[in-house]
């Protein structure tokens, strides 16, 4: 990772997030992090971390900090900004204010991309590149970790997982890497996805429409939900079974939840016990790959940094967004929207 000569605008943040201004300065970039009060931590202890391990580590580039907002006239000076919780959402009025050189790095896959946390249109508007990094790229493999972290929420929620039978609700990659690493593992669990002929050839799986067959099991302990593609739940009153069915056969039965449609209040109705006792909407992993120790979020955030790399440096030597985005997915590290970002019309 090299970012000499870039400016890069990202978060000022906490636990494995606090690493990202850092590894940027390592790699020579002057660096503007953006932060504020939260939940996960106070601005002035955020700043504190990063500033002492930036001074261990002997950073090139200089971390500037700022709360709550970037100031109007710097936001003309980042060439690679990182698609941030403390920076979105990325608004018409934010974008316009850009370099027409900048690239916003999404951090993840496109496909997970959410519309209201970036602007799409203006970024087309105003010659911004927004893409998104290869989580499979080999030296920077994140495809390993959903597995693991869907046993560490299993064991947090009181499973030894030896002997137990799960249920999972897995359309999307997300699910689709889970259920590899229960079959490797002789996991007994039943799957069941939205997409049977594009998920059947990793292992046995059932269409939502199949899940009243689960009352016929004589045992199970758990229905996890690591769905990242369905917008509306495939079990509850609007789904192919509904809780209290599944209740009644299964008085002592958990939801964990990693990911996906839920209705929580029919949980709660069904005295159903679920985990994490804080279920996030569709679209947002309730239990991050954070949860397995720093590291991950440190591999998948150097990655997207690299994408924000190659492709500012791109953008400097004069190449536009179609060439630029083929030298970063060439590179096997990029990852362009489905159809091409250049082609999207989208009017977010």
């Amino acid at each position: 990772l090299d970012l000499t000569g870039h400016c890069v605008l990202t978060e000022c943040a906490s636990n494995g997030y606090a690493y990202t201004p850092i590894i940027a300065a390592i790699a020579g970039a002057n660096v503007y992090a953006v932060g504020k009060d939260s939940k996960f931590g106070q601005f002035e202890d955020n700043k504190n971390f990063i500033l002492n391990l930036s001074e261990q580590s002997h950073a090139k580039g200089k971390i500037e900090f700022f709360k709550d907002n970037l100031p109007e006239e710097k936001w003309i000076d980042p060439t690679v900004i990182t698609n941030s919780g403390f920076l979105r959402p990325f608004t018409k009025a934010k974008i316009e204010k850009l370099n027409n050189k900048a690239v916003i790095c999404l951090m993840w896959e496109t496909w997970e991309f959410r519309p209201e946390e970036i602007d799409l249109k203006s970024c087309l508007n105003n010659n911004v590149l927004v893409i998104g990094t290869n989580e499979g790229f080999i030296d920077a493999n994140m495809y390993g970790y959903p597995g693991m972290l869907c046993l560490k929420l299993l064991f947090e929620a009181g499973f030894p997982v030896v002997n137990n039978t799960f249920v999972l609700i897995g359309e999307g990659l997300t699910g689709c890497l889970i259920a590899k690493t229960f079959f490797k593992l002789g996991i007994r669990f039943h799957w069941f996805v939205d997409s049977v002929s594009t998920y059947k050839k990793h292992g046995p799986c059932k269409h939502y429409s199949e899940l009243p067959s689960i009352l016929e099991l004589d045992h199970l302990d758990a229905i996890i939900c690591a769905d990242h593609v369905s917008k509306t739940p495939p079990i509850g009153k609007l789904g192919f079974i509904k809780l209290d069915q599944i209740k009644k056969k299964f008085p002592h039965i958990t939801w964990a939840h990693l990911t996906g449609p839920v209705n929580v209040e029919e949980l709660t109705e069904n005295s159903i016990t679920f985990y994490p006792r804080e279920i996030l909407p569709v679209g947002y992993m309730t239990f991050e790959t954070q949860e397995l120790g720093i590291e991950p979020v440190i591999v998948l955030n150097s990655a997207g940094l690299k994408v924000g790399e190659l492709c500012a440096n791109s953008r400097m030597q004069g190449e536009n967004i179609d060439e630029t985005i083929k030298i970063c997915v060439d590179h096997g590290i990029g990852q362009d929207f489905e159809g091409g970002f250049s082609n999207l019309t989208t009017t977010k």
